[in-house]
């Protein structure tokens, strides 16, 4: 017999030798081994025949326990092989539709039947890939860019042959929106040439849609603003179609539009609001016979419409960057009309001596501003500005008037600094009376504390909606514990008697003084913030990448409090969004709180929302946090209006109301007509080359990229016959001179 039968097969001389059995079993094994040794000691015998029965018993139990081990000889070699072939397939919706009657799934699957090969891994795409191919494209959005870095991903290391990419191009990432807006746009570095195969044609499909609607998000009661609809005709170059506007679900106005060449057309409708509220606003498109995505005729948005302007007073008296910054944002927001005034000719200017055209500042016209257009203005900011050197005889009936104005439903606010507060000399003045918080007519350094410090958000103002930064209130915590530090502050002498504090300092007066605190006098609010460096919370907190959130959302939520904007009101109802899809649930919140803006709790909620189709009650209670959740389904597509009703007894507290609009539509079949154009691109930027629909063609590949594809053999010694043949030689052996000396 040949030494391959002996040996279970032929060894290399490059092997090594493994041991597969678990080295607990071997361990045990040789355990028993040596006790099976001693046990064969004992017995009267000569010293030879001791001695050769040993040592045949340890041949024969050594052979045992290698072949108990189950040794494998193991001999490893490599060998080049041509690189991996990746390709990947869009599984979106819009693979589903059909061009010339056959879909574009179809035309994907056989052109991965032509590239099948053994070098070849077949994915499938959505916003992520995954490997195979699914029974039908149903995922719900494309995105090329996130499909190749994740390739990149599972394959980093490796140099493939090639990437192949069959799409039509609709990807709703950011890749194909760059290439649309930016030159020099690249696809991400890829692990092969890129071959794009296109499928779907241009040309051969009809689809008339409604592609954006832009409102400006928000508009001015009794004051016209315009909504622009975007309509985009596939199979309609040429056409006019009637796009209608409407408002809550019924018709406000319509308007022909003919389609460009390349079937582009906007309809622009002017509006006129006579109420205020949030409404859902709706552009619609007929729904010919030979559309195949009716569901994008139709798109609504929801704008919101408020008063008017809020017309504001900022009245400053020096330059700073509280100043700045306060001023920039306020004439950066469209809803405010700002009239401001600093760097101002004093009377003291005039007193020196100086005649009017020899001064460079202007002067200010305090006696108009604060008799004659006061009742103009819904907000006054006093802002580092000192009266006396202004007003000078005529404060005090310039303060009453600032009073009064207040008091009668408008709004006023002191912003700190070296000529606010007690250094203003405000103290015992009429406008005192009105202020939240409490004046004692310190002076110099006894008036301020220059220490740099971080406020104290209070109960009252975790809960008040100026400092409601988040909606969350753990998390609207944690943004006012991370804003950067004030530089100093005004001392106040604390809280008026009707004032809520929502910021302290967290040192002066024990940690009660006020920062921050507001206050209802009489129809009208008012607000003190004794600090001249709120602006840190924009250009601080932004050079340390957290952006200038925080300022903007104080300063918003101030304005909207001191106007008493219904947003602040006691009663409050929201919902997550403005759209949903049909089949969504939609979540309401209602909000209620006491007089204080406390949580109100355990109070009747009844919420009713009307629509496309029969009106729904449904009822609540709040909770301890005066919040109550309400689920209903977006059942029916178009705009719904939702009424909250709060009542704690039989007294009610308030009502509110919103509205959010539900969608049919598709995100994935907004757009049907393929890109070639984006397609045409990116086979090219990925080193590759683009196939048109219809073409066919090899794909191409870097001869270069080759992987080692390592071959194992084992040759199980522990089967050799010739273990066998020793172990059963060696125990026989053993036994006969055992029982030659007389022992068994």
């Amino acid at each position: 017999m040949s030494s391959a039968f002996w040996l279970a097969g032929t060894p290399g001389a490059s092997g090594v030798l493994e041991y597969t059995a678990p080295d607990g079993l071997i361990a045990v094994a040789a355990v028993c081994a040596l006790l099976a040794l001693a046990l064969a000691w004992p017995g009267e015998r000569s010293l030879r025949a001791r001695l050769g029965e040993l040592a045949l018993w340890a041949v024969a139990l050594a052979a045992l326990v290698f072949m108990l081990a189950r040794p494998v000889w193991v001999e490893e070699s490599g060998r080049d092989e041509p690189g991996r072939v990746a390709v990947l397939v869009d599984a979106s919706r819009s693979m589903s539709m059909a061009d010339g009657g056959v879909t574009r799934w179809d035309q994907a699957l056989a052109l991965v039947e032509e590239l099948q090969g053994p070098e070849v891994d077949v994915y499938h795409f959505g916003a992520e890939l995954a490997a195979g191919l699914p029974e039908a494209p149903t995922l719900p959005e494309t995105d090329v860019e996130a499909a190749l870095d994740a390739l990149n991903e599972r394959v980093i290391g490796e140099k493939l042959a090639g990437v192949v990419l069959i799409t039509d191009g609709l990807d709703r990432g950011l890749l194909r929106r760059r290439f649309a807006t930016e030159e020099g746009a690249a696809p991400p570095t890829l692990p092969g040439p890129l071959t794009v195969y296109t499928v779907g044609k241009a040309g051969s499909t009809a689809d008339l849609a409604v592609r954006e609607v832009t409102t400006g998000g928000f508009a001015f009661l009794r004051s016209p603003f315009t909504i622009d609809a975007t309509l985009v005709g596939a199979g309609y170059e040429g056409r006019t179609v009637r796009a209608t506007l409407l408002r809550d679900g019924t018709p406000v106005t319509e308007q022909s539009v003919k389609l460009d060449e390349e079937g582009k057309g906007t309809a622009s409708f002017s509006v006129t609001p006579d109420r205020v509220g949030r409404f859902a606003y709706e552009v619609r498109v007929p729904d010919y016979e030979d559309d195949i995505v009716p569901a994008n005729n139709h798109l609504p948005v929801v704008v919101s419409v408020v008063r008017d302007k809020v017309r504001v007073l900022q009245v400053a008296g020096a330059p700073s960057w509280d100043v700045k910054v306060l001023r920039r944002f306020l004439k950066g927001d469209p809803s405010v009309d700002l009239v401001s005034f600093f760097i101002l000719r004093t009377n003291q200017d005039l007193d020196a001596g100086w005649r009017g055209g020899e001064l460079a500042l202007i002067e200010f016209p305090h006696e108009r501003l604060f008799s004659e257009e006061l009742e103009s203005f819904d907000l006054v900011i006093f802002q580092n500005f000192d009266h006396a050197p202004y007003f000078r005889f005529s404060s005090p009936v310039l303060l009453e008037g600032i009073a009064k104005y207040v008091e009668s439903g408008h709004a006023f606010a002191m912003v700190g600094g070296d000529r606010s507060f007690d250094l203003g000399e405000y103290a015992r003045t009429p406008l005192e009376r009105v202020l939240p918080v409490q004046l004692s007519g310190l002076r110099g350094e006894s008036a301020v504390d220059q220490a740099a410090f971080s406020p104290v958000l209070t109960d009252e103002g975790a809960r008040h909606p100026i400092t409601r930064l988040v909606g969350e209130g753990e998390e609207n915590a944690a943004w006012w514990e991370r804003l950067h530090p004030l530089d100093g502050t005004n001392i106040v002498g604390g809280p008026a008697k009707d004032a809520a504090v929502l910021l302290s300092h967290p040192k002066l007066d024990g940690g009660d003084m006020p920062v921050l605190a507001v206050r209802e006098v009489g129809e009208g609010r008012t607000m003190a913030l004794t600090v001249d460096s709120s602006w840190r919370w924009s250009f601080s907190e932004a050079a340390e990448g957290r952006g200038n959130q925080a300022y903007l959302r104080f300063w918003k939520n101030a304005i909207r409090w001191l106007i008493a904007d219904p947003s602040t009101a006691r009663v409050t109802v929201e919902t997550g969004r403005e759209n949903y899809a049909a089949g969504d649930a939609v979540r309401v919140v209602v909000r209620a709180r006491d007089e204080g803006f406390a949580p109100m709790a355990g109070a009747e909620v009844k919420l009713e929302v009307t629509g496309p189709g029969k009106p729904m009650v449904r009822t609540g209670k709040t909770g301890p946090d005066g919040e109550v959740a309400i689920e209903v389904q977006a059942a029916r597509s178009g705009p719904h209006r939702v009424v909250a009703t709060v009542l704690s007894g039989e007294e009610e507290v308030g009502e509110a109301s919103t509205v959010y609009a539900v969608s049919t539509r598709d995100r994935e079949l907004d757009e049907v007509v393929p890109d070639a154009t984006f397609l045409a691109w990116l086979g090219p930027a990925g080193n590759g080359r683009t196939y048109a629909a219809g073409e066919s063609g090899p794909v191409v590949r870097d001869p270069a990229a080759t992987r080692v594809v390592w071959d194992r053999r084992e040759t199980p010694i522990w089967r050799a016959p010739l273990l066998a043949l020793i172990l059963a030689l060696c125990a026989g052996g053993a036994w006969i001179v055992r029982r030659r000396a007389g022992l068994r």
